[in-house]
C-alpha cells in the first residue's frame, strides 16, 4: 500500500478561497488528513457555509474511513453507506456491481446536497464515484460551491483492471477542473 505520508503544507486559506483543489495520491498517503487540515483552517479563517461530502466507505483492511468531525461550527456532514469495491467484491463482476450501486447511492446524495449547496465544500475520497459515476454528475456538484477542497485514490497499490483504469481516467480529468492538484505520494 502507500508509504508514510511527506510532510505537506497545504496552501492558506485565502488562497483555497474560490478555488478547486484537488488532494489524491496511494492510499495510507494522509489525503484524508489533509482535507481536514483545509476544512478547519478555512473554519478558523472565518468561513461559515461549509459541507462535507464523505464518500469513504467504512475502513476497510487498513484502507479509507469515513472523514467525521466534530468541528467547532456547524458544519454540513452528508454520507452514504458504501462498499469497498475492491476489498470487497471476489469476482471482476461484483467488483463492477459494488462501484455501479456506490454510484447510485452517491448520486442521490449529490442531489440531497444540490438542494442547498454551501460556499464551501469538501469532498472525502471522490475516486469511490468515479470508479462508476460520471464526471459530468460530479461537474454539477463542483460547480454549486464557489471553493472546493476534493481528495481521492490516485495509485496502483489496489490493482487495475477496467475499474481500476476508469477511476484513474476520471481523476485525471477531474484534476483538468481544478485550478490546484496535490499529489501526497
Amino acid at each position: 500500500m502507500g508509504g508514510p505520508a511527506a510532510k505537506i503544507i497545504l496552501p492558506a486559506p485565502e488562497v483555497l478561497r474560490g478555488q478547486r483543489t484537488l488532494i489524491r495520491g496511494e492510499v495510507n498517503t494522509g489525503k484524508t488528513l489533509l482535507l481536514a487540515q483545509a476544512l478547519q483552517g478555512l473554519l478558523a479563517a472565518g468561513e461559515e457555509d461549509l459541507a462535507v461530502l464523505d464518500l469513504a466507505p467504512p475502513l476497510t483492511r487498513g484502507v479509507g474511513g469515513k472523514m467525521g468531525g466534530p468541528w467547532p461550527r456547524p458544519v454540513r456532514y452528508y454520507t452514504a453507506e458504501l462498499a469497498a469495491p475492491r476489498l470487497s467484491g471476489r469476482t471482476p463482476q461484483e467488483v463492477l456491481s459494488l462501484a455501479q450501486d456506490n454510484a447510485r447511492r452517491l448520486e442521490h446524495l449529490f442531489a440531497q446536497y444540490l438542494r442547498h449547496p454551501a460556499r464551501v465544500l469538501f469532498i472525502n475520497d471522490v475516486s469511490m464515484y468515479l470508479q462508476a459515476g460520471e464526471l459530468e454528475e460530479l461537474e454539477r456538484v463542483l460547480e454549486a460551491s464557489r471553493t472546493v477542497v476534493v481528495n481521492g485514490y490516485y495509485g496502483r497499490s489496489l490493482g487495475g483492471g477496467e475499474l481500476g483504469e476508469r477511476e484513474r481516467a476520471q481523476m485525471d480529468a477531474l484534476a483538468r477542473l481544478c485550478q490546484r492538484v496535490i499529489f501526497t505520494g
